[in-house]
Protein backbone atom coordinates (compact mmCIF):
# COMPACT_ATOMS: atom_id res chain seq x y z
CA UNK A 1 0.00 0.00 0.00
CA UNK A 2 1.45 3.37 -0.81
CA UNK A 3 2.20 5.79 1.89
CA UNK A 4 3.16 9.16 2.33
CA UNK A 5 6.58 10.25 3.47
CA UNK A 6 5.94 13.40 5.57
CA UNK A 7 8.33 16.25 5.11
CA UNK A 8 9.95 18.60 7.46
CA UNK A 9 6.82 20.86 6.95
CA UNK A 10 4.29 18.13 7.67
CA UNK A 11 5.42 17.01 10.89
CA UNK A 12 6.04 20.47 11.56
CA UNK A 13 2.30 21.01 11.05
CA UNK A 14 1.35 17.32 13.21
CA UNK A 15 3.46 18.83 16.04
CA UNK A 16 1.77 22.32 16.34
CA UNK A 17 -1.59 21.07 15.32
CA UNK A 18 -1.48 18.76 18.61
CA UNK A 19 0.46 20.73 20.88
CA UNK A 20 -1.57 23.64 20.91
CA UNK A 21 -3.57 24.87 18.01
CA UNK A 22 -6.76 23.67 18.48
CA UNK A 23 -7.86 27.32 19.61
CA UNK A 24 -6.70 28.73 16.10
CA UNK A 25 -9.12 25.99 14.70
CA UNK A 26 -12.24 26.35 16.85
CA UNK A 27 -11.51 30.53 15.16
CA UNK A 28 -11.32 28.87 12.34
CA UNK A 29 -14.78 27.41 12.84
CA UNK A 30 -16.51 30.28 13.32
CA UNK A 31 -14.81 31.98 10.83
CA UNK A 32 -15.71 29.56 7.77
CA UNK A 33 -19.12 29.45 9.20
CA UNK A 34 -19.47 32.96 8.77
CA UNK A 35 -17.79 33.25 4.99
CA UNK A 36 -20.02 29.90 3.85
CA UNK A 37 -22.34 30.98 0.67
CA UNK A 38 -25.77 31.06 1.20
CA UNK A 39 -25.74 27.79 -1.29
CA UNK A 40 -24.21 25.97 1.21
CA UNK A 41 -27.50 24.36 2.88
CA UNK A 42 -29.12 24.19 -0.59
CA UNK A 43 -29.77 21.39 -3.14
CA UNK A 44 -26.76 20.00 -5.40
CA UNK A 45 -26.95 17.28 -8.63
CA UNK A 46 -24.08 15.27 -6.57
CA UNK A 47 -23.63 13.59 -3.13
CA UNK A 48 -22.11 10.75 -1.32
CA UNK A 49 -23.83 8.63 1.40
CA UNK A 50 -20.78 7.41 3.21
CA UNK A 51 -21.96 4.25 4.32
CA UNK A 52 -24.85 1.56 3.58
CA UNK A 53 -25.19 -2.09 4.05
CA UNK A 54 -27.21 -5.48 3.40
CA UNK A 55 -24.98 -7.20 6.00
CA UNK A 56 -25.29 -8.99 9.46
CA UNK A 57 -23.89 -7.38 12.24
CA UNK A 58 -22.84 -8.24 15.97
CA UNK A 59 -25.49 -9.08 18.72
CA UNK A 60 -27.49 -10.80 16.09
CA UNK A 61 -27.92 -7.69 14.21
CA UNK A 62 -29.11 -7.36 10.19
CA UNK A 63 -28.16 -4.15 9.04
CA UNK A 64 -30.31 -2.67 6.20
CA UNK A 65 -30.03 0.81 4.37
CA UNK A 66 -33.14 2.63 3.45
CA UNK A 67 -32.91 5.34 1.07
CA UNK A 68 -35.07 8.07 -0.18
CA UNK A 69 -34.61 10.11 -3.24
CA UNK A 70 -36.81 13.55 -4.12
CA UNK A 71 -36.74 15.29 -6.91
CA UNK A 72 -37.99 18.80 -6.45
CA UNK A 73 -37.95 19.73 -10.30
CA UNK A 74 -41.16 20.51 -12.50
CA UNK A 75 -39.96 17.35 -14.84
CA UNK A 76 -38.57 13.74 -14.71
CA UNK A 77 -35.05 13.37 -13.82
CA UNK A 78 -32.65 9.97 -14.00
CA UNK A 79 -30.37 9.76 -11.30
CA UNK A 80 -27.11 7.32 -11.23
CA UNK A 81 -26.30 5.28 -8.21
CA UNK A 82 -23.07 3.84 -7.77
CA UNK A 83 -22.29 1.40 -5.12
CA UNK A 84 -18.62 1.62 -4.01
CA UNK A 85 -17.86 -1.38 -2.03
CA UNK A 86 -16.20 -2.17 1.08
CA UNK A 87 -12.68 -3.33 0.31
CA UNK A 88 -12.40 -1.11 -2.94
CA UNK A 89 -13.80 -4.16 -5.23
CA UNK A 90 -15.77 -2.88 -8.63
CA UNK A 91 -17.86 -0.26 -8.35
CA UNK A 92 -21.99 -1.16 -9.27
CA UNK A 93 -23.99 1.72 -11.06
CA UNK A 94 -27.49 1.97 -11.68
CA UNK A 95 -29.83 4.38 -12.43
CA UNK A 96 -33.41 5.23 -11.42
CA UNK A 97 -36.18 7.44 -12.99
CA UNK A 98 -37.62 9.44 -10.98
CA UNK A 99 -40.75 11.92 -11.71
CA UNK A 100 -41.40 15.68 -11.46
CA UNK A 101 -41.93 16.05 -7.40
CA UNK A 102 -41.76 12.55 -6.70
CA UNK A 103 -39.61 10.23 -4.13
CA UNK A 104 -38.21 7.18 -5.00
CA UNK A 105 -37.85 5.01 -1.65
CA UNK A 106 -36.87 2.10 -1.10
CA UNK A 107 -36.14 0.40 2.56
CA UNK A 108 -33.76 -2.08 1.37
CA UNK A 109 -31.54 -0.11 -1.09
CA UNK A 110 -28.14 -2.74 -1.77
CA UNK A 111 -30.85 -5.34 -2.46
CA UNK A 112 -33.81 -3.54 -4.30
CA UNK A 113 -30.96 -2.13 -6.45
CA UNK A 114 -28.25 -4.50 -6.79
CA UNK A 115 -29.68 -7.78 -6.16
CA UNK A 116 -27.35 -8.00 -3.87
CA UNK A 117 -26.28 -9.18 0.22
CA UNK A 118 -24.32 -9.65 3.14
CA UNK A 119 -22.53 -6.23 1.22
CA UNK A 120 -21.27 -2.67 2.54
CA UNK A 121 -20.07 0.10 1.04
CA UNK A 122 -21.09 3.79 0.34
CA UNK A 123 -23.30 5.41 -2.70
CA UNK A 124 -22.55 7.95 -5.09
CA UNK A 125 -25.84 9.45 -6.10
CA UNK A 126 -26.09 12.27 -9.45
CA UNK A 127 -27.75 13.45 -12.21
CA UNK A 128 -25.03 13.31 -15.38
CA UNK A 129 -26.15 15.43 -18.29
CA UNK A 130 -25.65 12.68 -20.95
CA UNK A 131 -28.47 10.91 -18.33
CA UNK A 132 -30.93 13.97 -18.76
CA UNK A 133 -31.01 15.03 -22.27
CA UNK A 134 -33.35 18.45 -22.39
CA UNK A 135 -32.73 19.17 -19.20
CA UNK A 136 -30.42 22.29 -18.73
CA UNK A 137 -26.72 21.40 -18.05
CA UNK A 138 -26.41 23.20 -15.00
CA UNK A 139 -26.36 22.17 -11.23
CA UNK A 140 -29.29 23.71 -10.41
CA UNK A 141 -31.42 22.38 -13.00
CA UNK A 142 -30.05 18.73 -12.25
CA UNK A 143 -30.36 19.14 -8.53
CA UNK A 144 -32.35 16.83 -6.18
CA UNK A 145 -32.17 15.85 -2.69
CA UNK A 146 -30.82 12.65 -0.87
CA UNK A 147 -31.12 10.75 2.76
CA UNK A 148 -30.68 7.14 4.03
CA UNK A 149 -31.38 5.53 6.82
CA UNK A 150 -29.08 2.27 8.14
CA UNK A 151 -31.16 0.63 10.42
CA UNK A 152 -31.00 -3.19 12.23
CA UNK A 153 -33.76 -5.11 10.48
CA UNK A 154 -35.83 -7.28 13.44
CA UNK A 155 -39.23 -8.85 14.17
CA UNK A 156 -39.28 -6.65 17.28
CA UNK A 157 -39.53 -3.68 15.31
CA UNK A 158 -36.46 -1.10 13.64
CA UNK A 159 -33.49 1.32 14.97
CA UNK A 160 -30.71 2.69 13.14
CA UNK A 161 -28.81 6.05 11.75
CA UNK A 162 -29.80 8.60 9.38
CA UNK A 163 -26.90 9.07 7.37
CA UNK A 164 -27.60 11.82 4.94
CA UNK A 165 -26.15 13.03 1.94
CA UNK A 166 -23.21 15.81 1.67
CA UNK A 167 -20.73 16.64 -0.80
CA UNK A 168 -18.25 18.50 1.12
CA UNK A 169 -14.92 15.95 2.10
CA UNK A 170 -11.43 15.93 3.06
CA UNK A 171 -8.37 16.02 0.77
CA UNK A 172 -4.48 16.18 1.46
CA UNK A 173 -3.67 17.88 5.09
CA UNK A 174 -0.41 19.44 3.97
CA UNK A 175 -1.89 20.60 0.74
CA UNK A 176 -5.05 21.72 2.27
CA UNK A 177 -3.93 22.47 5.80
CA UNK A 178 -8.04 21.35 6.50
CA UNK A 179 -8.52 18.43 8.99
CA UNK A 180 -12.33 17.16 10.71
CA UNK A 181 -13.24 16.23 14.42
CA UNK A 182 -16.23 14.49 15.32
CA UNK A 183 -16.68 14.66 19.34
CA UNK A 184 -18.45 13.20 22.09
CA UNK A 185 -17.58 10.06 21.32
CA UNK A 186 -17.39 6.49 23.29
CA UNK A 187 -15.77 3.49 23.15
CA UNK A 188 -15.63 1.65 26.11
CA UNK A 189 -16.38 -2.11 26.17
CA UNK A 190 -17.11 -2.46 29.85
CA UNK A 191 -19.29 -0.03 29.55
CA UNK A 192 -21.35 -1.25 26.23
CA UNK A 193 -20.19 1.28 24.00
CA UNK A 194 -18.56 0.51 20.45
CA UNK A 195 -17.37 3.45 18.04
CA UNK A 196 -16.67 2.61 14.41
CA UNK A 197 -14.41 5.24 12.25
CA UNK A 198 -14.93 4.84 8.27
CA UNK A 199 -14.49 6.71 5.66
CA UNK A 200 -14.70 6.67 1.46
CA UNK A 201 -12.13 7.04 -0.83
CA UNK A 202 -13.08 9.25 -3.98
CA UNK A 203 -9.33 9.24 -5.26
CA UNK A 204 -7.23 6.87 -7.78
CA UNK A 205 -4.48 5.46 -5.18
CA UNK A 206 -4.10 4.12 -1.57
CA UNK A 207 -4.67 7.49 0.82
CA UNK A 208 -3.77 6.85 4.29
CA UNK A 209 -6.33 8.38 7.03
CA UNK A 210 -4.63 9.43 10.48
CA UNK A 211 -6.76 9.30 13.36
CA UNK A 212 -5.93 11.78 16.48
CA UNK A 213 -7.74 10.79 19.53
CA UNK A 214 -8.60 13.58 22.29
CA UNK A 215 -10.36 12.87 25.85
CA UNK A 216 -13.01 14.62 27.76
CA UNK A 217 -10.24 16.84 28.62
CA UNK A 218 -8.38 17.53 25.80
CA UNK A 219 -5.72 15.68 26.20
CA UNK A 220 -4.14 13.07 23.81
CA UNK A 221 -4.92 9.80 24.27
CA UNK A 222 -3.60 8.92 20.92
CA UNK A 223 -1.63 10.90 17.58
CA UNK A 224 -1.88 9.97 13.88
CA UNK A 225 -3.41 6.19 14.32
CA UNK A 226 -2.73 5.52 10.29
CA UNK A 227 -5.62 4.09 8.37
CA UNK A 228 -5.16 2.69 5.16
CA UNK A 229 -8.07 2.96 2.24
CA UNK A 230 -7.62 1.79 -1.12
CA UNK A 231 -8.82 3.73 -4.37
CA UNK A 232 -12.49 3.87 -4.80
CA UNK A 233 -13.09 1.95 -1.83
CA UNK A 234 -15.38 2.62 1.11
CA UNK A 235 -13.28 1.47 4.97
CA UNK A 236 -14.81 0.88 8.40
CA UNK A 237 -12.76 -0.55 11.20
CA UNK A 238 -13.04 -0.12 15.16
CA UNK A 239 -12.07 2.60 16.87
CA UNK A 240 -8.71 1.34 18.41
CA UNK A 241 -8.22 2.81 21.35
CA UNK A 242 -10.85 3.62 24.15
CA UNK A 243 -12.19 6.39 25.20
CA UNK A 244 -15.19 8.53 27.23
CA UNK A 245 -17.01 11.71 25.75
CA UNK A 246 -13.73 12.22 23.88
CA UNK A 247 -13.13 13.70 20.59
CA UNK A 248 -11.70 12.18 17.08
CA UNK A 249 -9.65 14.08 14.46
CA UNK A 250 -9.57 13.48 10.87
CA UNK A 251 -6.22 13.56 8.47
CA UNK A 252 -5.44 12.74 4.98
CA UNK A 253 -2.10 11.68 3.11
CA UNK A 254 -2.82 11.76 -0.44
CA UNK A 255 0.44 10.82 -2.57
CA UNK A 256 -1.38 12.44 -5.56
CA UNK A 257 -2.27 15.18 -3.51
CA UNK A 258 -1.14 17.63 -6.81
CA UNK A 259 -2.69 15.39 -9.39
CA UNK A 260 -5.83 17.46 -9.93
CA UNK A 261 -7.77 14.31 -12.26
CA UNK A 262 -6.37 11.74 -9.19
CA UNK A 263 -6.81 13.32 -5.89
CA UNK A 264 -8.51 11.96 -3.38
CA UNK A 265 -11.57 13.28 -1.73
CA UNK A 266 -12.49 11.76 1.57
CA UNK A 267 -15.27 11.49 3.58
CA UNK A 268 -14.96 10.52 6.68
CA UNK A 269 -17.62 9.50 9.98
CA UNK A 270 -17.95 8.39 13.23
CA UNK A 271 -20.92 5.53 14.30
CA UNK A 272 -21.22 4.66 18.00
CA UNK A 273 -23.43 1.79 18.78
CA UNK A 274 -24.85 0.74 22.34
CA UNK A 275 -24.47 -2.59 22.40
CA UNK A 276 -26.69 -3.48 24.98
CA UNK A 277 -29.77 -1.64 22.75
CA UNK A 278 -27.49 -1.86 19.42
CA UNK A 279 -29.18 1.36 18.91
CA UNK A 280 -26.84 3.76 16.81
CA UNK A 281 -25.47 7.33 16.60
CA UNK A 282 -24.16 8.23 13.61
CA UNK A 283 -21.70 11.88 13.00
CA UNK A 284 -20.46 13.37 10.18
CA UNK A 285 -17.45 15.52 11.47
CA UNK A 286 -17.04 18.66 11.33
CA UNK A 287 -14.36 20.35 9.01
CA UNK A 288 -11.78 22.50 10.90
CA UNK A 289 -9.59 25.12 9.01
CA UNK A 290 -7.50 27.89 10.62
CA UNK A 291 -7.35 31.53 9.18
CA UNK A 292 -4.26 31.33 7.98
CA UNK A 293 -5.95 28.10 5.78
CA UNK A 294 -9.30 30.02 5.02
CA UNK A 295 -7.72 33.82 3.97
CA UNK A 296 -4.83 32.49 2.18
CA UNK A 297 -6.10 33.54 -1.05
CA UNK A 298 -5.44 37.48 -0.64
CA UNK A 299 -7.81 38.01 1.96
CA UNK A 300 -10.86 36.37 0.58
CA UNK A 301 -12.38 33.15 2.68
CA UNK A 302 -11.07 29.80 0.65
CA UNK A 303 -13.92 26.77 -0.11
CA UNK A 304 -13.69 25.01 2.93
CA UNK A 305 -12.84 21.11 1.89
CA UNK A 306 -13.45 19.72 -1.65
CA UNK A 307 -16.90 20.10 -2.79
CA UNK A 308 -17.26 17.05 -5.31
CA UNK A 309 -19.10 17.42 -8.64
CA UNK A 310 -20.19 15.68 -11.86
CA UNK A 311 -16.51 15.43 -13.01
CA UNK A 312 -15.76 13.74 -9.93
CA UNK A 313 -19.00 11.10 -9.95
CA UNK A 314 -17.94 10.69 -13.51
CA UNK A 315 -14.62 9.32 -12.85
CA UNK A 316 -15.97 7.23 -10.00
CA UNK A 317 -18.85 5.93 -12.65
CA UNK A 318 -16.51 5.07 -15.87
CA UNK A 319 -14.77 2.21 -13.87
CA UNK A 320 -18.57 0.94 -12.41
CA UNK A 321 -20.37 -2.22 -13.76
CA UNK A 322 -23.40 -0.59 -15.50
CA UNK A 323 -26.68 -2.15 -14.65
CA UNK A 324 -29.33 -0.27 -16.44
CA UNK A 325 -32.50 1.45 -15.06
CA UNK A 326 -35.21 0.56 -12.10
CA UNK A 327 -37.82 2.01 -10.71
CA UNK A 328 -38.10 2.29 -6.96
CA UNK A 329 -41.34 1.36 -5.29
CA UNK A 330 -41.77 0.67 -0.91
CA UNK A 331 -43.13 -2.73 -0.80
CA UNK A 332 -45.81 -3.30 1.76
CA UNK A 333 -44.42 -3.77 5.24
Amino acid sequence: MAMCVRSPQRTLAYRLLHEGSMRAFRIGILLALLALPAAFAQVNDTYIIPAAANTPGDFGTHWKTQFSLFNPQSYDLNVSITLVPTGGTQALTKNVDVPANATALSDDIIQDLYKRTNLTGALLVATFPEDNPGVPDDVISRSFLVTSDTYNDARSGTYGQTIPGIWTGLQDYATDGISAIAHGVRNLAAQGWRANIGAVNLGRADVTMRVTVYDADGNIVQSNIPMGIPPLAHFQQRLPVEVDAGAIEFFIDDPLANDPNNSAVVFPYVSVADDLSGDPKYQSPVLLASPSVLFKQGGQAAQIGKKIDISTARRVRDGAVRLGTATLKTAAR
